[in-house]
């Protein structure tokens, strides 16, 4: 899964729910997106990385490190 990282800066939660096919009921803030993030088995490639707000960065890199089935790769 490859992620923009201007869409991301741009649209925020609305593009990760849609781009990550998470579920209604994901609440749009970085604990919902940790959460989500920590469920999934998927490898995701974050292109324009350096235009991402970094507690979002930081949610990714987090998730990653807590679940050993999502990969993270980031691209300035």
């Amino acid at each position: 899964m490859r992620l923009d990282g201007k869409l991301i800066q741009e649209k925020g939660h609305d593009y990760l729910m849609d781009a990550l096919d998470f579920p209604d009921y994901y609440g749009k803030n970085l604990d919902a997106l940790y959460d989500c993030l920590c469920e999934m088995d998927l490898e995701i490639e974050i292109v324009n990385a350096g235009l991402v707000d970094k507690d979002i960065i930081d949610t990714f890199k987090d998730a990653a490190a807590e679940n050993d089935f999502l990969k993270l790769k980031m691209f300035p």
